[in-house]
């Protein structure tokens, strides 16, 4: 039954971003980049919606009042595709890090670049590091948040894995403060996987952390520690 929800939320999923694409595409250069993301943040409450329907998944917002009104740099675990649009639409105005072969996907990848993403090549570290660094002082300057998954890729639940430093490499450069999100989306929308599993995905959001006084490396390691140690709590407890 979990693999029928998926497919038909896949079939959902695919017209959505067909029909969204139409007005963007149409009136995209005449509305500039706050109208476009309106339009993204409208699909990305879609996509949610889907999900609540035809697969029986809810969602649970911890810590909302954490979320200050200034742009600040943004860290969160990596377990499903899932948080790659529900933090987007929780967390605006905000803008992520992604790796460049999505945006070469037809139609998804154009509304992707138009939410002003960082786009980074992977495979060339230092290269991609430069690139974080660089364009998120220029997002955060013009009040975006900036959205990184330290963990580099998607993790399983149950799994750890280092934290990559760009995020809080970025927050000390910066003199912003980091906000620690973490979730456990994994447990209902696993990674490459076709099957949904009903029930309720948790956010929590921690409190902003400060970088003054911190070199990367502790701020780094501060953030790694929270972030395991509340997805182990959410792993626990299930949902």
């Amino acid at each position: 039954m979990n693999v029928i929800r998926g497919l038909i939320f896949n079939l959902f999923y695919s017209m959505s971003v067909i029909l969204i694409s139409v007005p963007v595409v149409l009136i995209g250069p005449f509305i500039g980049f706050r109208g476009r993301t309106r339009f993204f943040v409208l699909w990305t409450q879609s996509i949610l919606w889907y999900l609540r329907i035809i697969c029986g998944i809810r969602v649970r917002v911890i810590g909302r009042e954490n979320i200050p009104r200034q742009p600040l740099v943004i860290v969160s675990n990596h377990q499903s595709t899932w948080e790659t649009y529900a933090l987007y639409h929780l967390l605006y105005p905000v803008c992520t890090v992604l790796k460049k072969e999505l945006t070469y996907i037809p139609i998804f990848g154009w509304l992707l670049r138009w939410s002003r993403p960082i786009v980074i090549d992977r495979k060339k570290k230092a290269t991609a590091l430069k690139e974080i660094l660089r364009q998120g002082q220029n997002r955060l300057s013009d009040g975006l948040s900036v959205l990184i998954f330290p963990e580099g890729t998607r993790v399983p639940p149950s799994e750890t894995r280092s934290h990559m430093p760009g995020g809080a490499m970025l927050a000390v450069k910066s003199g912003v403060a980091v906000l620690p999100v973490v979730h456990n989306a994994g447990q209902h929308w696993p990674a490459h996987k076709l099957a949904k599993i009903p029930g309720e995905i948790v956010v929590k959001i921690g409190a902003p952390v400060p970088s003054e006084g911190k070199s990367a490396k502790q701020l780094n390691a501060q953030l790694e520690q929270w972030l395991n140690g509340e997805k182990q709590i959410l792993l626990n407890n299930g949902s």
